[in-house]
């Protein structure tokens, strides 16, 4: 096999918000199925598992930091081969309603949840072979403005659907795939948001009346990922146990 048929050979993953609970079961399932992962996350999770020789460490509120992530990801695509998978898993929740929320933590969810991954993705477009994918994790909170979670939180959710939307109709001609993910309650770190009672009345209003695992998300990413899914592109994914049908 020649040196081009190798590096072709091999999938290869870029995960954002590797560490979290949703991302952490995103890289455990790639790596399981044989891809080649490259995780980033925050610097203080990445300096965690810096033994790990495929970390990257990105602040997704930091244009400066994607920016040298990215660039040090492109350093990589040029030894080994474009990526196959772009997965953006990161975010943050809040539950604030318009009334109380600030200007700052606005700003501060929208860099984080929508203006992060659109950076992500645009870094991305050079180092994405034709054909590829991008996955981007968005919430059932995107289409029904937030009963349980925040405005702010909300609104980059929404955001999030109609930027895989767009890109979806550009990267069209290269063969790249966009799709979202909207889960519902998953059972990760992040719902510790929310009391406890609060969780379990999410898994009470749930038609299967549990929440979701996030390895039931890391299944759908890789379902994207897979050539089962090539005509498939500018939509979402609902996993959220049938609480919102449609």
């Amino acid at each position: 096999m020649s040196e081009s048929s190798s590096k072709l050979a091999v999938r290869r993953a870029v995960v954002v918000g590797a560490f979290g609970g949703i991302g952490a079961a995103t890289v455990s399932r790639l790596t399981a199925e044989g891809w080649d992962v490259v995780a980033m996350d925050l610097p203080q999770a990445a300096s965690a598992h810096s033994a790990a020789s495929q970390v990257l460490a990105v602040d997704v509120a930091d244009p400066a930091s994607i920016a040298q992530a990215f660039g040090a990801l492109a350093l990589r695509v040029a030894a080994h081969g474009p990526i196959d998978l772009l997965a953006i898993c990161s975010g943050i929740v809040d539950t604030e309603k318009v009334a109380l929320v600030t200007l700052a933590h606005w700003q501060h969810m929208l860099a984080t949840n929508l203006t992060g991954p659109f950076l992500c993705c645009q870094h991305s477009y050079p180092l994405l072979r034709d054909g590829g994918r991008i996955v981007l994790l968005g919430s059932l909170s995107g289409r029904t403005g937030g009963v349980l979670t925040g405005a702010a939180y909300a609104a980059t959710k929404g955001g999030i659907e109609s930027l895989a939307k767009s890109m979806a109709q550009e990267l069209a001609p290269r063969g790249i795939t966009v799709n979202v993910i909207a889960p519902g309650a998953i059972e990760t770190p992040m719902l510790r948001a929310h009391t406890a009672e609060r969780k379990q009345g999410m898994a009470a209003a749930t038609p299967l009346k549990r929440l979701g695992q996030p390895d039931e998300i890391a299944g759908a990413v890789v379902y994207l990922a897979s050539a089962d899914a090539g005509f498939i592109t500018g939509t979402v994914m609902h996993i959220n146990g049938g609480i919102r049908m449609d």
